[in-house]
């Protein structure tokens, strides 16, 4: 990979994690603001987040499962 292909490659990862982080600190505000306007909402909030999570952790297993049987196939 050439100096300037692997810098293109460090200034866009530079760019997402800068987003990431910039889009967790704006949800963290907004959960902290939804905790103290309307608890109710927020403890549905945090059941929601928590659902998605468990769904993305199925969905990730299915996924590397599959990824791993086609590379044995491979082989």
């Amino acid at each position: 990979m050439s100096k300037s292909a692997s810098r293109t490659s460090v200034n866009t990862l530079s760019s997402v994690v800068d987003l990431l982080v910039e889009h967790k600190i704006k949800l963290d505000a907004w959960e902290y603001v939804l905790k103290e306007t309307n608890p109710l909402v927020h403890e549905h909030y945090l059941g929601t987040i928590e659902n998605l999570r468990s769904q993305k952790e199925i969905e990730l297993k299915k996924v590397l499962t599959a990824r791993l049987k086609s590379k044995d196939s491979e082989s």
